[in-house]
C-alpha cells in the first residue's frame, strides 16, 4: 500500500504587488519529496528558491495551488496549528546562523522546547546531548560571539533537532563558512539524513547540491529540473496524524524569565523606563500621603475646639463687614438662644485689642468681654484661680482671666499672677483665673493670647454700646447641632424681622474643610498621575524600540515554534515586568519621601488605598501601554524580520 509522500506541492505559485507591478516568485511548482530524502533545492539569487523554503517551512503561504505536509492540507490550518507543525515537522538552519546573541549555545538549542512545554530541566538534558552528540559538548555555556562559524552553525543543527523535527531546512548553510567548516556541516547533515531526517538544503552551489541524492533545480520561478531518486524502501514511515496538534501556550513563569533576560540585556535602558513609572508612582503616594495630611491636621484642630459648637455673627449678605460697625446682634438674642431646646451653653462675647500693663510692661493683648457660658462652650480649663461667675456679670466686676501668653509677656518667669491688678485703659482689673495652654486654633491664631472679662464690665467701661461680636453656642450633641443651626437662624429672623445674622456650626465647617482639602488631595493626585501616565508613554516608547531592534529575534521565535499569543504574551509581560518592578520601587520611595517630609515637620497621612490604586494603575499601564508594541510583534512578519542584518 503505498504511502502519503510527507511533502507535496501541487501548481503552487506566490506572488508578491509591488505598487501596480506583480511580481512572481514561484509559478506552478509541483514537486514531492518522500520521507528520508537528501534533496537540494538549487538556483540562482532571484530563482525562487528562497520563496519556496518559506512556503516549506511554513513561513508564507502560496497564492495558488496546494501545498500538503503528511497529507494535511496547510492552507486549511490555523496560525496556532501552523506555529505546531513549524514546532514539530520543521527545524530551520540559516545561513547566518540566526543565534540570540545575549544566551549561551545551551540555550539557544533549548529555546523551542519552550514553545513545545517541556521542562526546563527535560530540554536543557535534551540540548546537552545533542550538543554533545555535535562534538560541542565543551562549549555549550558559550555565547554565540565565542564560537566559530562552524560552531554556530552546530549549534544551529542541534537547535533544528531538539523537537524531533522530520525535516531539516537549511537555507545556505555553509554560505557564511570556510571550506573546511563547511565541508563539516555537509557531513554532519549526511549523518542526520542517514538516521531518518529529510534534509532540503538551499544553495546556489552545484558543489554543494551534489551532496544530496536529488537535485532540483530552479530558474525565475520555475522547476527546470529534478533529479529524482526512487523513495527509500527499507524505511516503514509513520503514520499520519489526522490533525495537528496545537500546544498549550508558554506559561507565565517562562513568559516572565523570557522578559527578565530580555530587560538584563538592555539594562540602561530598562532603568530609565523604570525611573518613569517609580516618579509616577513615588509622585501619587507622596502627594496624596501630604493631602490627607494636611486634611487631618486641620480637622484635628476644628474637632479640639468642638464639633457640636454653631457661632452667630452679626451681618447679612449684603452687609459689609469690619470695624465692628455692624449692630445687629444684642444679648437678648443670647438668652432667647439660650432657651431652644438642645442648647447645652451660650456665651455673647464682644472683642477688641487693648493695651495691658502690669508694672513697666506692656502688651497688646485682645480682650474679650463675655458670660461665664463661654468657659463651658469652648471647653476651657484653667491651670491655676477660678472663672468669673454670674455674680461678677451682675456686679460688673473688675476682674479678668488671662491665657498664657498674656501671663508671659507681663510678668517674670516663676511668678504668679493669680491676684495681680493689671490696667487696662487705666482702668485697674485684678487677675482670678490663669487658662490651661492651647495653642493654635485652625487659623492659626494663638488662642493663649486671651484676656476674658465679664460682658457687663466690657460694655461699661470699653464697648459703651451693647451690641455683639459674636454668639457662640454649645449643643448637647452633633446631631441636636444640626437641627440648632436652623432653629437659630428662624428664631433671629423672626426677632430682627431681616436676615442680617450668619449662623454657622463647626459641623459645616468640617464638611467646607473636608472639600477644599479633597479637592486639593485630588489635584495633588491627578498632578501626580499625570506623571504615571507620562511614564506609560515612556514604557510604549521603549517597548516599541525593542520591538524594532528585536526583529530578528521574534522572527526567529516565530520559525522555532513561537504562536502569535506567545510572542503577544513575552512582550505583555515585559511591560509588565517594568511598570510592576517600577510600582514597587515607586511605592517604597513615595513611603520614604512621606517619612523624610514628616522629619521637615510636613503633615503626613498614610493610607493604603493611594498606594494600591497607584500600584494597580501601573499594572494596568503596563497593560495598555505595552499592548500596541506587543501586538506588533505577534504580527510580524518572519520572513522580513529574519532577512534584517
Amino acid at each position: 500500500m503505498a504511502s502519503k509522500a510527507l511533502i507535496k506541492l501541487s501548481g503552487i505559485g506566490r506572488f508578491y504587488q509591488l505598487g501596480e507591478t506583480r511580481v512572481d516568485a514561484l509559478k506552478d511548482v509541483s514537486l514531492t519529496i518522500e520521507r528520508g530524502e537528501f534533496v537540494a533545492i538549487m538556483g540562482q539569487s532571484g530563482s525562487g528558491k528562497s520563496t519556496l523554503m518559506n512556503i516549506l517551512g511554513c513561513l508564507d503561504q502560496p497564492s495558488s495551488g496546494i501545498y500538503e505536509v503528511d497529507g494535511i492540507n496547510v492552507a486549511n490550518l490555523t496560525a496556532d496549528e501552523l506555529s505546531a507543525l513549524r514546532l514539530n515537522t520543521f527545524g530551520f538552519v540559516f545561513q547566518r546562523y540566526q543565534l540570540l546573541a545575549n544566551i549561551n549555545a545551551l540555550d539557544n538549542v533549548a529555546m523551542p522546547g519552550i514553545y513545545k512545554g517541556q521542562e526546563r530541566q527535560a530540554r536543557t538534558e535534551r540540548a546537552q546531548q545533542l550538543l554533545q552528540k555535535l562534538g560541542m559538548g565543551e562549549r555549550a555555556h558559550h555565547k554565540p560571539s565565542e564560537l566559530s562559524g562552524g560552531q554556530q552553525q552546530r549549534v544551529s543543527i542541534a537547535r533544528a533537532l531538539i523537537n524531533g523535527a522530520e525535516v531539516i531546512l537549511a537555507d545556505e548553510p555553509t554560505g557564511a563558512l570556510d571550506s573546511q567548516s563547511g565541508e563539516q556541516v555537509l557531513a554532519l547533515l549526511q549523518e542526520l539524513n542517514r538516521e531518518g531526517v529529510t534534509v532540503i538544503l538551499i544553495t546556489h552551489d552545484r558543489g554543494i547540491a551534489e551532496h544530496a541524492e536529488r537535485v532540483v533545480s530552479f530558474k525565475d520561478g520555475k522547476l527546470i529540473d529534478d533529479t529524482a531518486a526512487a523513495p527509500k524502501s527499507d524505511q516503514a514511515p509513520p503514520s499520519a496524524p489526522e490533525k495537528v496538534r496545537v500546544f498549550p501556550s508558554i506559561s507565565l513563569f517562562e513568559s516572565a524569565r523570557i522578559a527578565l533576560a530580555s530587560l538584563r540585556v538592555n539594562l540602561f535602558r530598562t532603568l530609565l523606563t523604570l525611573l518613569g513609572i517609580i516618579i509616577g508612582v513615588a509622585s501619587v503616594v507622596l502627594m496624596i500621603a501630604i493631602g490627607e495630611g494636611g486634611k487631618a491636621e486641620v480637622l484635628e484642630r476644628i474637632e479640639a475646639i468642638g464639633t457640636n459648637l454653631i457661632s452667630v455673627r452679626p451681618g447679612g449678605p449684603n452687609m459689609r463687614r469690619g470695624n465692628d460697625s455692624i449692630v445687629t446682634l444684642v444679648v437678648e438674642d443670647a438668652d432667647a438662644i439660650e432657651t431652644l431646646p438642645g442648647v447645652s451653653a451660650v456665651a455673647a462675647e464682644r472683642n477688641t485689642r487693648s493695651t495691658l500693663r502690669y508694672g513697666n510692661k506692656d502688651y497688646s493683648g485682645r480682650i474679650k468681654g463675655t458670660t461665664p457660658g463661654y468657659f463651658a462652650v469652648h471647653d476651657w480649663e484653667l491651670s491655676q484661680g477660678v472663672f468669673f461667675s454670674d455674680e461678677d456679670l451682675q456686679n460688673f466686676s473688675s476682674v479678668m482671666v488671662v491665657g498664657n501668653t498674656i501671663a508671659e509677656n507681663l510678668f517674670e518667669p516663676g511668678e504668679n499672677p493669680i491676684g495681680r491688678f493689671v490696667l487696662v485703659n487705666k482702668a485697674p482689673y485684678q487677675i482670678i483665673g490663669l487658662l490651661k495652654a492651647k495653642g493654635a486654633d485652625p487659623s492659626g491664631d494663638d488662642r493663649d493670647d486671651e484676656v476674658l472679662i465679664p460682658l457687663t464690665t466690657a460694655r461699661l467701661k470699653m464697648f459703651g454700646s451693647a451690641h455683639l461680636s459674636s454668639i457662640t453656642l454649645q449643643a448637647t450633641d452633633t446631631e441636636a447641632a444640626s437641627r440648632l443651626e436652623t432653629q437659630v437662624e428662624e428664631l433671629l429672623f423672626a426677632r430682627h424681622q431681616a436676615e442680617d445674622v450668619q449662623v454657622r456650626s463647626t459641623e459645616s465647617l468640617v464638611q467646607a474643610v473636608t472639600a477644599a482639602q479633597n479637592t486639593l488631595t485630588f489635584l495633588l493626585g491627578s498632578i501626580a498621575a499625570i506623571s504615571l501616565l507620562v511614564g506609560g508613554i515612556g514604557v510604549m516608547n521603549i517597548m516599541l524600540v525593542n520591538v524594532t531592534e528585536r526583529r530578528r529575534e521574534i522572527g526567529l521565535r516565530i520559525a522555532t515554534g513561537a504562536k502569535p499569543s506567545d510572542i503577544l504574551r513575552q512582550f505583555n509581560i515585559e511591560a509588565l515586568v517594568v511598570c510592576f518592578l517600577g510600582g514597587v520601587l515607586g511605592i517604597l520611595i513615595g513611603f520614604s519621601g512621606a517619612l523624610i517630609a514628616r522629619f521637615f515637620d510636613v503633615a503626613i497621612a498614610f493610607t493604603l488605598l493611594p498606594a494600591a490604586l497607584a500600584f494597580a494603575t501601573s499594572i494596568a499601564v503596563g497593560l495598555v501601554f505595552g499592548f500596541i508594541p506587543a501586538r506588533k510583534a505577534a504580527r510580524l512578519n518572519p520572513i522580513t524580520a529574519l532577512a534584517e542584518e
